[in-house]
């Protein structure tokens, strides 16, 4: 605003001013869209070249029609309006209706370009979840088979340890069995040394005769 502009506007320049202003011109205080509107009339009086503005048209132009068409105040509206003039005359075209024309048609295709890309970035980020969660169910699959794989194992390893474990009692227990055998080598009873036991006897068995 406290800037006079008294040699040429480049490219470079404009690189620096045209974001800032354009986001001067949607902010929400009419006095903020009345201030960059009336730095865009000044600056655009003194561009070097239609060439040097071209790649801003697209970023001012609805930025200002939008203020001409839709601020309450008559005084702001002039000057978006008087903006429009002088950005149209810098950017070499013969009137604000062609300019708006087309600068709108080519907004529309850099928001359908926009909404493209959009659309990719999100379809890319569903293939992606999509992926991930196909790789976490096989996981969580394979994680299953291991684990019945692993109780497979365990209850082999237990069913054999208990075999081991029953095969020793029983040689244990032939063993005591051979221990304890009643009969000596001559017929006789360990016990009570008689060939057939007597009652007192711990060998006795009522069923033989």
């Amino acid at each position: 605003m406290h800037t006079t502009f008294i040699a040429s506007v480049d490219s470079s320049t404009l690189s620096i001013l045209c974001p800032i202003l354009s986001r001067a011109l949607k902010e929400k205080l009419t006095n903020t869209k009345r201030m960059a509107s009336i730095v865009i009339h000044n600056m655009s009086k003194l561009v070097d070249s239609p060439t040097a503005v071209a790649p801003f048209g697209p970023l001012l132009v609805p930025d200002l029609k939008t203020v001409v068409e839709n601020v309450q105040f008559v005084e702001i509206r002039n000057y978006a309006m008087d903006a429009l003039k002088a950005l149209t005359k810098a950017l070499g075209h013969s009137s604000v209706e062609e300019t708006t024309a087309k600068y709108a048609q080519e907004m529309l295709d850099v928001s359908a370009n926009l909404q493209a890309q959009q659309d990719a970035i999100e379809q890319a980020k569903m293939d992606e979840i999509a992926k991930q969660k196909k790789e976490k169910e096989i996981e969580l699959a394979e994680r299953k088979k291991f684990k019945e794989a692993m109780d497979a194992a365990r209850r082999l390893e237990k069913l054999d340890e208990e075999t081991e474990a029953a095969r020793k009692k029983q040689e244990k227990e032939e063993k005591e069995m051979k221990k304890a055998e009643t009969k000596g080598v001559e017929g006789k009873c360990k016990a009570c040394g008689f060939k057939k036991c007597k009652k007192s006897c711990m060998f006795y068995d009522s069923k033989k005769k």
